[in-house]
């Protein structure tokens, strides 16, 4: 459903960005710090990916966002290895427009994909040995940013998002994590 949703505002873009006039389209690295409410996670590691936004009139613009991060931790006996992909859709609203230095709000969807390699004895009922486990969340995320102009197409920004995240699967039942990513990027505006 929230798949269907996302992909619903995206096709909604397309139409009032194909009538826009000024229109600006941009690519850019990013990095990103994703931070549960799990201890034995480290807040402070980096995911690395890229952006792709359209800026549409001076008010509005769409960004697809995909990073990538890795992380290891022992448990009990054993050795966790995750690997974390987000990959967001997002809606961008600049509510004061074109300034060299302007702040916004940003809202969307996103899909989480986790893939979860376990090593050794967990201590746990079912799991022994070794085994990788895939799942995948949808999860809608809504945030304030700011992006300054350096020149006329390069951009750089940063933006703090939280992440209303569930798992809710065959094997992981109704976690909630209280995730918030923050992102710092470059664009290049072509």
């Amino acid at each position: 459903m929230r798949f269907k949703l996302g992909l619903i505002f995206f096709c909604a873009l397309i139409p009032l960005c194909a009538s826009a006039q000024d229109l600006h389209f941009g690519l850019g690295p990013q990095a990103g710090v994703l931070s549960y409410n799990q201890d034995q996670i480290s807040s402070t590691k980096l995911a690395w990916g890229g952006h792709a936004r359209l800026r549409a009139f001076k008010f509005f613009a769409a960004e697809l966002s995909a990073q990538r991060r890795e992380d290891n931790f022992n448990f009990r006996n054993g050795n966790i290895d995750l690997e974390t992909v987000p990959l967001q859709l997002s809606g961008i609203i600049y509510p004061l427009g074109n300034f060299p230095v302007s702040p916004y709000f940003v809202g969307g969807t996103g899909w989480y994909f986790f893939n979860v390699t376990i090593r050794g004895n967990l201590g746990l009922p079912f799991v022994t040995g070794e085994g990788t486990i895939s799942v995948t969340e949808t999860a809608p995320h809504i945030g304030v940013g700011v992006e300054a102009f350096v020149g006329k197409h390069w951009s750089v920004g940063a933006d703090a998002r939280k992440v209303f995240l569930t798992f809710n699967s065959d094997i992981i039942r109704n976690i909630k994590f209280d995730a918030y990513f923050v992102h710092v990027g470059a664009t290049f505006y072509f």
